[in-house]
């Protein structure tokens, strides 16, 4: 477990598990969000982004934290290891509010140019809408030969994290 990607719905604690990973494996970790969102929440050039991304992979120990389902394919081929959460709809949007509640009016950790935290219909849509289960499936084909982790609960993450 050299090369990890993180992925799944916004609100399953992704970047909470990749800090105590990173931490556990002392691998560096990187949150896909502060490369991705320039300032006042403007997404970054899909290029750029896949540019950034490569770069931060071509050390030879990483942590990639973040969905963006248009780059998961490039950072399938360059993983050795893939954890993917799969929570309920209604764990990931209590998380979300909680998150948002936590960080209302100041910047996440996580989170680069000074964007401040927000809770908008779009996002709560989008976490809403997201497909599991052909996520899944698509992570799954994506990553044949390779290490899948699939997390459906904290339970089996906090388990997972006491036995590294």
């Amino acid at each position: 477990m050299e090369k990890v990607i993180i992925v799944g719905c916004p609100g399953a604690g992704k970047t909470t598990f990749a800090v105590a990973l990173g931490e556990k494996l002392h691998i560096p970790v990187h949150h896909l969000d502060a490369h991705f969102w320039l300032k006042n929440w403007t997404p970054r050039p899909q290029e750029e982004f896949r540019h950034i991304q490569t770069e931060l992979m071509q050390q030879d120990r990483w942590i990639l934290d973040g969905n963006f389902k248009k780059s998961v394919p490039h950072r399938i081929a360059m993983a050795d290891t893939i954890f993917l959460f799969d929570f309920p709809k209604i764990v990931n949007l209590w998380r979300s509010f909680k998150r948002y509640l936590k960080h209302r009016g100041s910047m996440r950790p996580d989170m680069g140019s000074g964007n401040k935290e927000a809770l908008r219909w779009k996002f709560i849509k989008y976490i809403l809408l997201y497909p599991r289960k052909k996520f899944e499936n698509d992570v799954i084909s994506l990553a044949k030969g390779k290490t899948v982790i699939i997390f459906r609960n904290s339970k089996e993450v906090a388990d997972f994290l006491a036995n590294i």
